[in-house]
């Protein structure tokens, strides 16, 4: 039977398409939002400070040491993402387009869901990309100092075959990975009968776009690992993060707690985390009890699969 084509017709159209897509982009936040920093961001790149810039408190005797803070080395730049879809004038004249709703919605899903695909590719690809210090973020061989102040180095990185996951302290402001917003995503309509789309190419259209990036945060808050996911890999992970000291030879005092994990490893994680005993090894069969139950907190990323 088929519908006229007229401007309220084609509003409420685009109202049923802007309602799909804002109820899904808003539906439920993140995984990356429990071990990234959320930024916003008012220009074309921001700049971030590094952790090894903050001496820490120290006794005020003389003038005070001012830390300056360099904006040389740490940046991200905005990227822009769209996505856009369109239907032919004969679809919505046959009343053919009850699928523009779902589409959508997927439209919304796929933007809310951008964050997690940009953060998990900087995750997997953390060992082969290099950071702030000319060290791969995830690296053995970052700088750093002895109990004394004497240069050194230190590790956020254990090489395996294994599927990655990653130990984080997830207790500070900043974080080891960085989500920055330029402009949110919303959808736009071209469907006036006058827009160029429709007077030439006889389409409807719809298209989302925002900016965007992801970045590394803090190499010091995370501690990537291919070995197999045990209670004697993660306490070294453990205790790898907790020997990182400032300039001044002082603990920074990082806590990794944030087990987070691949599908295929999120059981071994959760394990770890709630039950009582473990095996004494990969292959025996007496337990002994698990040191780590209620230290770490198990987190399934499925964008890492």
């Amino acid at each position: 039977m088929g519908i006229q084509i007229t401007f309220p017709a084609l509003q409420s159209i685009n109202d049923g398409v802007s309602l799909a897509f804002n109820s899904q982009l808003y539906a439920a936040p993140g995984i990356y939002k429990a071990f990234s920093f959320d930024a916003p961001s008012t220009g074309e790149e921001e700049f971030y400070p590094r952790l090894d810039m903050l001496k820490g408190l120290r006794e005020w005797v003389g003038d005070r040491v001012v830390n300056s803070l360099s904006i040389s080395t740490f940046a991200i730049k905005n990227k822009t993402f769209e996505e856009t879809i369109g239907i032919r004038r004969e679809q919505v004249e046959d009343d053919k387009y009850g699928f523009l709703t779902p589409i959508a919605g997927e439209m919304g899903l796929n933007a809310s869901r951008l964050p997690d695909l940009l953060i998990a590719a900087l995750m997997l690809k953390a060992h082969t990309m290099p950071c702030w210090d000319g060290q791969n973020f995830c690296d053995a061989g970052h700088p750093n100092f002895n109990r004394d102040g004497t240069a050194t180095t230190v590790t956020n990185y254990a090489d395996g075959s294994g599927d990655p996951w990653f130990l984080i302290d997830d207790s500070r402001i900043l974080r080891p990975f960085i989500f920055q917003s330029r402009r949110a995503f919303n959808v736009i309509p071209k469907f006036s009968m006058t827009d160029p789309q429709v007077f030439w190419n006889n389409e409807f259209i719809w298209g989302v776009d925002g900016r965007c990036n992801a970045g590394f945060g803090l190499w010091q808050l995370v501690f990537m690992s291919k070995q197999e996911l045990t209670h004697d890999n993660v306490e070294a992970a453990r205790t790898a993060m907790a020997s990182l000291r400032r300039p001044d030879g002082a603990p920074m005092g990082i806590n990794g707690k944030l087990l987070v994990t691949t599908t295929s490893n999120f059981l071994k994680a959760k394990a770890l985390e709630q039950n009582d005993f473990q095996p004494l090894t990969a292959t025996a069969t007496s337990l002994v009890p698990n040191q780590l139950k209620g230290v770490v907190k198990a987190l399934e990323n499925v964008w890492l699969n």
